[in-house]
């Protein structure tokens, strides 16, 4: 049996580099370093994107098999977390998990890494030649995957190791859109005296916006304008709004700083429950949720939103079509369009909403995009589409597939699942750049991606690199 103790060393020093979503130098540097040392080929681009190129063993077929992974992850942390991101991430562990506290733990992508450096650091395992990928920027728009230049690979089969369910290939996934709505706020100041009185939501556990997306769980973007729609009688003014997050991840987290007048509060505080006891008995299934109420005193010289501003806002929050807008009707049970509501957040004046559409058919994405378009017409200054990627295509014959299905039914007597995924893996790009490839995705069990709660499974790790090692000396037959 293969000692998966190398890759667990490996990916701990993957988490103990910072690494967030465009800040994947330091990552960089130390793989090019450790691919040199091992005089290994490497190339880098501009961008931090990289090809290692590992000849095969002694003795084993040559055509090449294809491996990749992104270096970046989505870093968040807990309200009040001390935390340091420059520190890196300290990888805890029980005896079923490996985790962080109190911050995310980023082995989506990190685990893929360490099971790539250890192939390369290997002098015992049987594999033809290997061409290693590692990509930026995949979390905020699968940006690496579109710049980086693949014409000089020579393999044809390809393997992303970006999936999070052991057992499961995927071989198609979705293709997606970002989006950000953004307001150049207006402010005015209140001369009498108002109550300042913030509500933070708390509770919600947040998760992928692709693959958690129908889970029924709460966002608080959504929450929050949901909440002002419920004080939109009582003449409350906003001074604030806030919930930091990613466009990926379901937002979890978020705070209103609102005005009162002092013979308001009362009948305001009131509201704001049963706003409350709403989102939990819709919620009482899937997540839970709690609002957090503070007040300070009254004061002359609040700085609020314009009322034009203040009805904007909530009118988008409440109009944007949140969640699961279609399911497929050609893959049973598989989401087919969706939308993800990840930040809301003020930077020099400007107030920003920062969205993920995603569908597996082009059009309904567009379609998707429209209609938010209108609402935008309709109620912020501006509306910015990006990181447009393209979706993968199920393929009827795929030797690859059929090869490593096979492979995990034998090794672990159970049956392998192919499946789709309402996910933006990079495989879309690799498919568009390289036509003709066969590829599959797949990876060992994470829990909880994206979120404070990440955790990876110890005997998954262990399983998938025995099976790795497993399938590439299948291949380099």
């Amino acid at each position: 049996m293969i000692d998966e103790s190398k890759v667990i060393s490996y990916f701990k020093k993957v988490c103990s580099i910072p690494r967030a979503s465009g800040d994947e130098k330091a990552i960089s540097d130390y793989i090019v370093e450790f691919a040199r040392e091992r005089g290994l080929d490497v190339n880098r681009d501009m961008y931090n994107n990289m090809i290692i190129r590992k000849p095969a063993t002694a003795g084993a077929g040559s055509e090449a098999v294809i491996l990749q992974g992104h270096l970046d992850m989505v870093y968040v942390k807990e309200d009040g977390s001390t935390h340091v991101y420059e520190n890196g991430i300290e990888v805890k562990e029980d005896d079923e998990y490996y985790f962080a506290e109190g911050t995310s733990l980023g082995s989506d992508n990190g685990i893929a890494i360490a099971y790539c450096l250890a192939l390369l650091d290997s002098d015992d395992i049987v594999h033809p030649d290997l061409e290693i990928i590692f990509t930026v920027k995949e979390e905020v728009g699968l940006i690496g995957a579109d710049t980086i230049d693949i014409s000089s690979l020579k393999g044809t089969r390809f393997i992303n190791l970006d999936s999070e369910e052991e057992g499961v290939f995927y071989t198609s996934c979705a293709g997606g859109l970002r989006c950000r709505m953004i307001w150049n706020l207006e402010t005015e100041i209140l001369h009498e005296k108002w109550i300042p009185v913030r509500v933070t939501l708390k509770g919600l556990a947040g998760g992928h916006s692709g693959i958690n997306i129908g889970m029924g769980l709460g966002n608080s973007i959504v929450l929050l304008g949901r909440l002002m729609y419920f004080l939109k009688d009582s003449q409350v003014r906003i001074s604030s709004l806030d919930a930091p997050g990613k466009a990926n991840a379901i937002a979890n987290n978020g705070s209103m700083c609102l005005c009162v007048r002092p013979e308001d509060l009362e009948a305001v505080k009131e509201e704001i429950v049963k706003a409350e006891k709403v989102f939990q008995a819709e919620l009482q299934y899937t997540d839970s949720v709690f609002l957090e109420v503070t007040e300070g005193q009254a004061a002359e010289g609040s700085e609020v939103y314009t009322k034009k501003y203040q009805n904007g806002i909530m009118n988008s929050l409440m109009l944007i079509p949140y969640g699961v807008a279609g399911y497929s009707f050609a893959i049973d049970g598989l989401i087919e369009t969706s939308m993800n509501m990840g930040s809301l957040t003020l930077e020099d004046g400007k107030l920003t909403l920062l969205m993920s559409l995603r569908s597996s058919v082009e059009s309904q994405k567009y379609l998707l995009r429209d209609k938010i378009q209108i609402i935008a017409d309709e109620n912020c200054d501006t509306c910015i589409f990006e990181s447009d990627y393209p979706g993968w295509q199920y393929r009827k014959e795929s030797p690859l597939r059929d090869t490593a299905t096979a492979l995990y039914e034998k090794m672990f007597h159970k049956k392998a699942e192919v499946a789709a995924i309402h996910a933006g893996l990079e495989c879309g790009y690799w498919d568009s750049k390289k036509p003709g490839m066969d590829i599959i995705s797949t990876g060992p069990n994470l829990y909880d991606v994206h979120s404070t709660k990440e955790k990876v499974s110890k005997e998954s790790i262990s399983h998938m690199w025995q099976y790795l090692v497993e399938l590439l000396k299948e291949l380099a037959q």
